[in-house]
């Protein structure tokens, strides 16, 4: 194959960015010279590799991302051949596509962003967020490089790296005759009128805890936003089941909340980060799994759940 690292690393960023342009813009040079770069390799492999949109940009094809790993597995390893060379480890550039589950975003992303930002501070996150089975759906694609989300109907074709284990809780207001409890059971719960977090995993999730003890909750508002769900619960509208929790205390326009563990055992989710795996990333994207795993290992999660009460 007649192709040249330089055109490989064209052809990555806008597969990556989505655009020729923004890819031109992230190598200082024309959009002309990115296209080329395309059309030199398309005519050497005899495939196309995007399917080029004028209003929407680029779009990989299945040739194109099944190529794409290969071609990302090859500048990773080149990097890592000229970094042993020159020893120079400590200044990363370059960018990345960081799906995550909405829920979680605003309470655990701006504390990676921030560990990222201090240690690395060229590097340029582009954040989506959507529900679980977007992340995947997104990743698949190759629309995003890593995902923070939820285990739940990960694929087995993807790796999950395990951040914190979160037990469900629940949500009262601060006037609520329960709020004072230091546990509460979903026996106790059910006929109280319950707020669901609308999102298709969570609405799944939250009803199959109760139906697997034969309940069945009154659910009497739902919302595809957490923070809506919280400022319901905190006016006196009903409570609600989290499994995440901001880190600070929070205001609401009206009432307040209190948290409470779930007495008894119930399935825990897991959060973490999923990818394709290892050989597959780059360094950018590694340097955010680290971020991760340096944030676990400190315990920097353990503020984000609320520990379960044995019944």
């Amino acid at each position: 194959m007649r192709y040249t690292l330089k055109q490989l690393r064209y052809l990555e960023a806008a597969a990556r960015l989505r655009s020729i342009t923004a890819a031109a813009g992230e190598h200082n040079i024309s959009p002309s010279s990115i296209a080329a770069a395309i059309d030199a390799i398309e005519a050497e492999t005899k495939q196309t590799l995007f399917n080029r949109h004028p209003s929407k940009g680029v779009m990989t094809t299945r040739f194109g991302r099944n190529f794409l790993t290969n071609v990302r597995e090859l500048l990773q390893s080149h990097q890592q051949f000229e970094d042993s060379l020159s020893g120079i480890n400590d200044k990363l550039e370059g960018s990345i596509r960081l799906g995550c589950f909405t829920p979680i975003a605003p309470i655990i992303l701006p504390l990676i962003l921030k560990l990222v930002s201090e240690v690395h501070p060229t590097v340029s996150i582009q954040i989506i967020e959507g529900d679980a089975q977007k992340m995947t759906e997104l990743l698949v694609n190759d629309e995003i490089d890593i995902a923070l989300t939820v285990s739940l109907d990960v694929p087995d074709a993807l790796y999950f790296q395990n951040l914190i284990e979160a037990p469900p809780h629940v949500t009262l207001s601060t006037d609520h005759p329960m709020a004072s409890r230091t546990s509460l059971t979903l026996e106790e719960l059910v006929d109280e009128p319950m707020i669901l977090l609308n999102l298709q995993q969570t609405k799944s999730y939250m009803i199959s805890l109760f139906e697997k003890r034969g309940l069945s909750p009154n659910i009497l508002y739902s919302s595809h936003s957490s923070e809506m769900v919280r400022s319901l619960v905190a006016a006196g509208f009903g409570y609600a089941i989290f499994n995440i929790k901001p880190r600070n205390k929070q205001t609401y326009t009206i009432g307040d909340l209190v948290r409470i563990p779930l007495a008894s055992d119930h399935l825990a989710p897991e959060f973490g980060i999923i990818h394709y795996g290892k050989s597959g990333l780059t360094r950018v994207a590694q340097a955010v799994i680290e971020a991760c795993a340096q944030l676990k290992s400190e315990g920097k999660f353990r503020d984000f759940v609320i520990a379960p009460i044995d019944s």
